[in-house]
């Protein structure tokens, strides 16, 4: 069995010699997931989605009773919230767009508390349907969630 890797212009930085590399000469083990979604702990689900990189992994933590969305770079900052932005070097854009629609959908429906890594300003925001689509509802620091 042998794992092809194939580089892209957008990911430029794989970290693998060859482009064919037999799996048993791997150091480390591969994980193949079965789902688009897993469920690690109670508390802990991962969900996969397949538009910025191939399986990026977005975990989702259940806390007092709130469910915190670590967004990486499905929606990086609140600027990315409407849904023509995207990560200009998205592997399969059009999948991206896809993925992020169902998933503010979603978010809005169950008032995710979305945790994003690269904002400048903000480290969580809400979404909210509106007439317009999805839209920012609240946002600022995590620690003002969770003083009590």
């Amino acid at each position: 069995m042998k794992l092809f890797i194939n580089k892209t212009p957008q990911t430029p930085n794989v970290s693998i010699k060859q482009k064919e590399l037999p799996i048993e000469e791997q150091e480390k083990e591969l994980l193949y997931w079965e789902s688009q979604y897993e469920k690690l702990f109670d508390n802990i689900e991962i969900r996969f989605f397949q538009g910025h990189t191939d399986a990026q992994m977005i975990p989702i933590i259940s806390f007092q009773n709130k469910k915190i969305v670590f967004m990486a770079d499905l929606l990086p900052s609140i600027g990315h919230i409407p849904l023509p932005y995207i990560m200009g070097y998205d592997t399969k854009p059009l999948v991206t767009l896809k993925e992020k629609k169902l998933f503010l959908e979603e978010a809005a429906n169950n008032n995710y508390i979305l945790f994003l890594e690269h904002d400048y300003n903000y480290e969580y925001c809400t979404v909210k349907k509106t007439e317009k689509g999805i839209r920012l509802n609240k946002y600022g620091a995590l620690k003002d969630i969770f003083t009590h």
